[in-house]
């Protein structure tokens, strides 16, 4: 599987950067972390272009440094990040998706903005978008700036933040350890050093690089709580919070499987349940509880057909809004999905969303649709036999799954070859023989997930290399239709035509080939997300 990432990972760093910055990309994910000489060295480049392409990758944040002390010099290395490559395929859905996810209409320039120069300053940003600062533009980039700081969608950074996790983890475990003892340090001193630094993490999770700025205006009344003034430094660099963004987008993916599962007032209202607990991270195992009188008061008026329809019973008489919306919650918290829970009776009711369990139901379903896809009804069939009944021989799963032997045999190699079933040998004698052992067939979910994960990589990978191969062949018109369009712009003419009719048709048929290689490399980037990031 390595081998196949790290392929996809220069194909995207070859896509976004050009092939020389591949070429340190590639030397740093196979030989792992190098110095600056060392990278030039086996590159055969000079230490200024190499060094421009680290600056390149570091500016991006996927270069890490770290710097160690060797003797009398200090050495800094290079490393890096495989995770960060691989959430370079998501942005086409953040840029997408941020308008409605922050809630403001500029949202999406800036987060685009923000993903072409990996870190940016609002007052850099101003300057290159070429904005007055007496303009309303000004204005509105400003506030959809602050709120997105506000929601955590962008987060400040600095120098230090180029060191890798795992490095800056090591040096405040070294700090503390060092403020503890001079000698070498027992495992509770150790223990009690990494808890302390762990609940210090959890504290700068909060930090956002903003602060309030109290309205002096506004305090005639020292009884009521008025709401701040978003500051923040215009010369603080901050980049966009992929882990956000991918919580945004795993609950949209569960309002569309609710939707599907029941109506489209049940997939509503859990997008509402989902928008008011505000989960931040993707590997949060559940959300906070909500109370039923904060779900009724902050959704809003469905405006859905089906919804006004049930409102009205069979007698002329009309249900009310608020015991509707409780029949819904109690038909969510009753599917097998396990989309819903309820905790206690206080407050008319205490909700919470199981996103472990929601995700797992997620996973199932797409896992299932791609068993039916490829082995077909009976593969499908076998499968769900197992992981009701767990472990069963060749005769058992030919009795409860109804299918002759030669058949289930033949699909259980298959499934096997594909990975997605694994075999346990039991010798009833000592010497192993096969016809005096007992073969168990079993599914773990875990290993499938991680067998689509991979297929999935090595299609991703294939995808990036025939749109490579289309468009290296078809260099020679993608000039000609450069020039093309920088004539008619030039001119102000659209009669301008350098292409022949046979090259206009080979460059639809390019662009038609290309259009759908996108489409299934975003199909196939859903599925990544949810079998890798979501828990």
């Amino acid at each position: 599987m390595s081998v196949t990432l790290n392929r996809l990972c220069c194909y995207i760093i070859r896509d976004d950067f050009g092939p020389i910055v591949e070429q340190v990309a590639k030397i740093l994910l196979q030989k792992g972390r190098l110095t600056l000489p060392v990278i030039a060295k086996l590159l055969k480049f000079t230490l200024t272009k190499t060094r421009e392409c680290l600056f390149i990758l570091i500016q991006h944040n996927l270069v890490y440094w770290a710097d160690s002390r060797e003797s009398q010099r200090i050495g800094i290395y290079y490393s890096i990040e495989r995770d960060e490559i691989l959430a370079r395929l998501n942005f086409g859905i953040y840029i997408k998706n941020a308008a409605d996810w922050v809630e403001s209409r500029l949202a999406g320039d800036l987060v685009k903005h923000i993903l072409l120069n990996g870190k940016v300053t609002f007052a850099g940003m101003v300057e290159e978008l070429k904005i007055s600062k007496k303009s309303s533009k000004y204005k509105d980039v400003k506030e959809s700036f602050s709120k997105m700081i506000e929601k955590k969608n962008i987060f400040a950074v600095d120098f230090t933040d180029s060191k890798s996790a795992r490095d800056k983890a090591t040096e405040a475990e070294q700090r503390e350890l060092a403020k503890v003892t001079n000698f070498i340090p027992t495992k509770k001193q150790m223990a009690e050093a990494k808890a302390k630094l762990a609940a210090n993490l959890d504290m700068d999770d909060n930090a956002t690089g903003s602060k309030r700025k109290l309205n002096l205006e506004n305090l005639d009344r020292p009884t009521k709580q008025h709401k701040g003034e978003m500051t923040f430094d215009e010369n603080q660099y901050f980049r966009l919070n992929y882990e956000k963004f991918n919580v945004k987008e795993r609950h949209k993916r569960f309002a569309k499987f609710v939707r599907d599962r029941i109506n489209r007032s049940a997939g509503a209202i859990i997008k509402y349940i989902l928008d008011i607990a505000d989960c931040d991270k993707a590997s949060e195992i559940e959300s906070c509880s909500i109370s039923l009188h904060r779900i009724l008061k902050n959704i809003p008026e469905i405006k859905d057909e089906m919804f006004a329809q049930q409102m009205k019973t069979e007698k002329g008489k009309t249900v009310s809004r608020e015991s509707l919306i409780k029949q819904y919650l109690d038909c969510l918290i009753e599917d097998d999905a396990n989309i819903l829970c309820k905790k206690d009776e206080n407050m008319g009711g205490m909700f919470f969303i199981n996103y472990n369990a929601f995700c797992e139901s997620l996973k199932q379903q797409v896992f299932e649709n791609i068993i039916f896809e490829k082995y077909g009804i009976k593969g499908q069939r076998i499968l769900k036999v197992l992981h009701t009944k767990q472990k069963l021989d060749e005769k058992a799963i030919t009795a409860f799954t109804l299918m002759s032997v030669t058949d289930v045999r033949q699909k259980l190699v298959e499934l096997f070859n594909g990975g997605f079933v694994q075999v346990q040998e039991v010798p009833r004698s000592g010497d192993r023989a096969p016809s005096r052992t007992f073969f168990f067939w079993y599914v773990d979910y875990n290993k499938c997930y991680e067998a689509i994960l991979q297929n999935y990589y090595r299609t991703l990978a294939n995808i990036h290399q025939v749109r490579f191969e289309q468009e290296s062949g078809a260099a020679r018109l993608l000039d000609k239709k450069e020039k093309e369009d920088a004539l008619k712009q030039l001119n102000n003419n659209t009669f301008i035509q350098l292409l022949t009719e046979s090259e206009t048709k080979a460059l639809n048929d390019l662009e038609f080939i290309l259009t759908q290689l996108d489409t299934a490399q975003l199909r196939i980037v859903q599925d990544i997300m949810l079998f890798k990031n979501y828990k």
